[in-house]
């Protein structure tokens, strides 16, 4: 799977509140771990390493939480819709931190469930 765009034009487009988590927690797509940044009902935003300058994923993601209670959301259908460089690139570095943008494809009752009580259970609710 390749990024659709890596430029939002700068305009706010999400229609979902975005939620920081309250402990790690983890995102597995294909060979790929990444640390979650924010989730929301449509999507969320994650942080990795990647070695490759285009990575190619597959289609369904897993999210996962061990703390304070485990919680595993998996094979969500997905698209990538965005990247950005995370830190700055160094000629010493081989792998590059990146944060990518992730849109979810379309849910069943069951997942939108699941997910809204994950978020519930382990994100800050806060203001």
């Amino acid at each position: 799977m390749h990024v659709n765009s890596t430029d939002t034009g700068g305009a706010e487009r999400r229609r979902h509140k975005r939620y920081q988590m309250k402990n790690e927690t983890f995102v597995f797509f294909g060979e790929y771990t990444g640390t979650l940044i924010d989730i929301s009902e449509g999507g969320l935003a994650v942080q990795c390493a990647v070695l490759e300058e285009d990575p190619v994923f597959p289609a369904l993601v897993d999210i996962f939480v061990a703390k304070p209670n485990f919680h595993h959301l998996p094979d969500f259908p997905f698209s990538l819709v965005g990247a950005a460089q995370a830190v700055p690139d160094s000629i010493f570095n081989r792998s590059m931190a990146k944060r990518f943008s992730i849109q979810f494809g379309l849910l069943t009752h069951g997942q939108l469930t699941q997910l809204e009580h994950f978020i519930a259970n382990n994100a800050v609710l806060g203001n």
